[in-house]
């Protein structure tokens, strides 16, 4: 294998502050600008979109048939939805990486992130606690999911990882604080994990 075979090179295409911005406010809880762009450059070699005329073309001839396509049409639905999502968010495969120097600040902003993250067993009740019996052989997303949802029944249990709040404690937009939380989970060994409870993605450290 040639060396380097595994190296990860950094690219870097420009593109305008309102189409950056654009992207960026559409991205999900669990993405940023880099995975969004490995995953649609990654379609667009492999021709894995579907154009939105051929799905509306099946979708208005299957009345024709006798057969029940209920089933088939949901599907269709929700992928015209899948669809559409991703023409809101790439309207071309060539995107701005990080600008120079924003990668380091993504690292340095997770770092002042970290102390702030709701921290198993820190900030955990000790009646809750012993209630719960511990992690035990949960997963951190099912424990982070268990804990979200017993924060609703347990009046002195706060705990709360979003972004959102994140954000207005530190005073640093949204997605960059997004960005630098998905930078935590995936790219350190600080323990950190995730999962979506009503929509909204917390953080912890456990």
């Amino acid at each position: 294998m040639p060396d380097g075979a595994h190296k990860k090179v950094k690219l870097n295409v420009r593109v305008t502050s309102n189409k950056k911005e654009t992207w960026q406010n559409s991205l999900d809880d669990d993405e940023n600008l880099s995975s969004l762009v490995r995953r649609a450059v990654d379609r667009e070699i492999n021709d894995e979109y579907i154009p939105k005329k051929a799905i509306n073309n099946l979708s208005g001839n299957t009345g024709q048939a006798d057969v029940d396509l209920s089933p088939l049409l949901d599907q269709i639905d929700d992928l015209q939805r899948s669809v559409t999502s991703v023409e809101n968010k790439i309207d071309t495969i060539s995107v701005t990486q990080a600008d120079e120097g924003e990668d380091e600040d993504i690292e340095e902003l997770a770092m002042d992130l970290l102390p702030r993250l709701p921290t198993y067993p820190n900030d955990i009740p000790n009646d809750v606690l012993e209630g719960m019996g511990g992690i035990g052989e949960r997963s951190p997303r099912e424990f982070i999911l268990y804990i979200m949802e017993a924060r609703q029944e347990i009046s002195h249990l706060s705990i709360d990882g979003s972004a959102q709040r994140l954000s207005s404690e530190i005073r640093e937009p949204t997605y960059l604080v997004k960005e630098a939380l998905c930078y935590l989970e995936n790219s350190t060994t600080e323990n950190v994990h995730s999962a979506i409870i009503d929509g909204t993605r917390h953080w912890m450290r456990l």
